[in-house]
């Protein structure tokens, strides 16, 4: 009886979950619910690009469950299965030989969330083909609660040679932690690391042999409020990166948004909340989104945020670095553009920025630099068209943007348009 008396709280408690999932800003939606005696099965989706990944749980009814194995969980609410996508399986099978995705969750009776997924270590070999693989196995912890979430994943790598040649990559870790903040808002740290990835291509017909290298890449991801303000920074490093006879490294390139006012945010997560589900459907509500979005958009403007963009790498040849800087007038707030009924809605982004943005940028490197990145008739024409020019030992590209225009090195400059798109109606049968 306890197994059938705990699937209506595991039931509630599996529910308010996919809920808070999708409260992080994740699109996940909750298809159906098929509650038994010991157990149920959901399906869920998730919105990824223009389609949605859909997955199948088997939810056993606590207050007893394995994970991992033979570790056991008590009491706890529910201890989810999860099937993993056909395609991700399937294709992880042929090429590196069989070996399951194991996905299960450990539902709290608090409603905290401990998923753990792995795969075994499996290798594949196709004497005809002259070809092997090897994949080492993946580890990975993530736990979520209503107000913090931790993941962690690390995968030794996987090797595949034949006669292509061979590739590899080593030491993936992937740490994340973040904290919901008063305003609704999730701030921490993310990184994700690769010690080594490399290539070796063996020379067929009119392709010549080729080999590549790229050590220590690290992605990193900040987000933090400060005095008000919210800080949001992401960067690439890379220390070494070696292709033919390009040699680069170390380098690193970082973005951040400073001067982000708080106060409109946390209006915005408390006005998102409160939005009904009308009785018109989606079409209604997708109004009052866009016009919440537009009223954020246009008190974060007042505020005058700024975007900075900073480039430092280093060769044989020597050293290159830039740093770029966007912002936008806050005389834009009061634009029409703006506006929830705006006539010409698209081209607005364009539009918006032609007439009040305004950006900085301030690029400086050696010859022997830009040797490793350009071949020699690209430099001369950056040289003649003036995007570059001398500045002592170095070719430097000095750039201001206002008014709609771009002033480079001094002289102004106008970029070559977008094409239009294709007319693809007179195609249609």
């Amino acid at each position: 009886m306890v197994p059938a008396l705990f699937g209506g709280r595991a039931e509630r408690v599996y529910r308010d979950s996919i809920a808070q999932l999708g409260s992080t800003g994740r699109a996940l939606r909750l298809d159906s619910y098929h509650r038994g005696w010991f157990s149920s099965q959901a399906t869920v989706s998730l919105t990824a690009g223009r389609g949605a990944i859909t997955f199948v749980q088997h939810v056993h009814h606590g207050p007893l469950g394995f994970y991992k194995g033979w570790h056991i969980a008590f009491p706890v609410a529910a201890v989810v299965d999860t099937d993993p996508p056909q395609a991700l399986q399937t294709n992880l099978d042929r090429f590196f030989g069989d070996a399951p995705i194991v996905i299960t969750t450990v539902v709290g009776l608090g409603g905290a969330l401990d998923t753990y997924i792995t795969r075994a270590s499996s290798e594949r070999s196709d004497a005809a083909q002259k070809f092997t693989a090897r994949f080492h196995g993946f580890d990975a912890e993530i736990h979520l609660s209503q107000e913090a979430y931790f993941v962690r994943g690390d995968a030794p790598g996987f090797t595949a040679a034949g006669g292509f040649g061979e590739a590899g990559m080593a030491g993936l870790t992937i740490r994340g932690e973040s904290h919901r903040h008063s305003s609704g808002l999730w701030l921490g740290d993310k990184a994700l690391k690769i010690a080594r990835a490399s290539y070796s291509v063996v020379a067929s017909g009119v392709h010549p042999a080729a080999s590549g290298l790229v050590q220590d890449i690290a992605l990193a991801g900040r987000s933090r409020v400060n005095n008000g303000r919210l800080e949001v920074r992401d960067s690439l490093s890379i220390g070494k990166i070696a292709a033919g006879t390009l040699i680069l490294g170390p380098l690193s390139l970082a973005a951040e948004f400073g001067n982000l006012p708080l106060a409109p945010i946390e209006q915005f997560m408390k006005a998102l909340s409160s939005i009904p589900q009308p009785a018109s459907g989606q079409p209604a509500q997708a109004q009052m989104l866009q016009q919440k979005l537009l009223e954020l958009f246009a008190a974060t403007i007042k505020e005058s945020p700024i975007l900075t963009i900073e480039l430092r790498a280093a060769s044989p040849g020597g050293d290159g670095a830039g740093k770029a800087t966007f912002g936008i007038s806050p005389d834009l707030a009061n634009d029409p553009l703006l506006k929830p009924h705006n006539p010409a809605p698209k081209g607005v982004v364009a539009q918006a920025w032609n007439k009040y943005g305004h950006a900085a940028v301030d690029l400086a490197a050696p010859p022997g630099f830009l040797a490793q990145v350009t071949k020699p008739a690209q430099l001369q024409q950056l040289e003649q068209s003036g995007i570059l020019v001398r500045d002592g030992a170095n070719y430097v590209c000095r750039a201001t943007f206002k008014n709609g225009g771009w002033m480079v090195n001094g002289r102004k400059i106008k970029l070559p348009a977008r094409p239009p798109r294709p007319d693809l109606s007179s195609h249609r049968s």
